[in-house]
């Protein structure tokens, strides 16, 4: 074992102890982007493949429609975020009514949102290769991201208050 001395420890060597690691960080941060990605992808299905059976078999209005699609994505999301992916310090229990208040929010205006650009034909169009992508869902999605946003990360699952020294 080393033997302990009252000399201080040179600079070199905190400065080299105390230096937070990068790596692991950054690999976080293109984790998080990744299922940001992933998950923004599986979002857009789960409401275009449903909107475009119904439109194709049914003859609902496109708000209806709109409503429908929409309840398949939040009731995917909603499972998967409050069962599998819950992370916060809150209790699942003390959570779940502002959650299902603010899924059942969202789900409202989304679902307007998309009614009303699929009413409003703005001729737009945008395609990867031969995979037309379908805009008022982006746009929806894109519209109310800041409010989803702030309506989950401050008052669904607010981070805990931190104590003062």
């Amino acid at each position: 074992m080393a033997e302990m001395t009252d000399e201080p420890i040179p600079n070199a060597l905190m400065a080299e102890n105390s230096a937070p690691a990068p790596q692991p960080n950054r690999q976080a941060l293109r984790m998080r982007f990744f299922w940001f990605l992933a998950g923004s992808g599986v979002n857009y299905l789960l409401i275009l493949i449903p909107f475009k059976w119904l439109k194709a078999h049914t003859g609902l209005p496109n708000m209806e429609i709109a409503a429908c699609s929409l309840a398949v994505s939040s009731t995917f999301f909603f499972l998967w975020n409050y069962f599998v992916n819950f992370r916060t310090d809150s209790r699942k229990r003390d959570a779940l009514p502002r959650y299902i208040l603010a899924v059942c929010c969202m789900w409202l205006l989304s679902s307007m949102t998309l009614g009303f650009l699929k009413d409003h034909n703005f001729h737009l169009a945008l395609s990867f290769g031969r995979f037309p992508l379908d805009l008022d869902i982006v746009a929806t999605q894109f519209f109310l991201s800041g409010l989803k946003f702030f309506l989950y990360h401050k008052w669904v699952f607010p981070l805990p208050k931190e104590r003062a020294a």
